[in-house]
């Protein structure tokens, strides 16, 4: 085999792996936005697909559907409580950490943070499952010290 016959190969090979590649992400962001788009944020949506493919593929008859709406019903509840309960230990934590920090940070410093607890971040809120929401942008307020 002679040396340029290496080199095309090598090089074939190295074009199947990127293109493998840009695939593979291309694949992983699609499933990512679908996944997103059915499940959102919000347990109902969860049970909701369920109820609607059990539906859809289990021919499922309307006494079925009447007995299996409580027991999804419940599995909504339960999934809002598993929400709930993170979303308060998700708060704890970032309170505990902020509480860590300041007295590493200088009094300037800590004032700025106090601000930035303050100011509503862009991604929180309710949002329509499966809808891409325009990227805000915070102005920022001018530094003012006092002289």
């Amino acid at each position: 085999m002679n040396a340029s016959l290496k080199g095309k190969l090598i090089a074939g090979f190295i074009l199947a792996f990127f293109a493998g590649v840009v695939a593979g992400a291309f694949f992983t962001f699609h499933e990512g936005q679908e996944w997103h788009g059915r499940f959102g944020r919000h347990s109902h949506s969860v049970v909701e697909w369920m109820r609607d493919r059990m539906q859809s593929q289990l021919d499922l008859t309307p006494e079925q559907v009447a007995k299996l709406s409580p027991v999804l019903d419940h599995a909504a509840g339960e999934l809002q409580q598993i929400r709930a309960e993170t979303g308060a230990k998700v708060r704890q934590v970032m309170n505990e950490t902020h509480e860590a920090v300041k007295p590493i940070l200088s009094d300037a410093q800590r004032e700025k943070l106090a601000k930035l607890e303050k100011t509503p971040h862009p991604n929180r809120g309710v949002h329509k499952p499966g809808r891409r929401r325009a990227a805000r942008t915070i102005k920022a307020e001018p530094d003012v010290s006092p002289d």
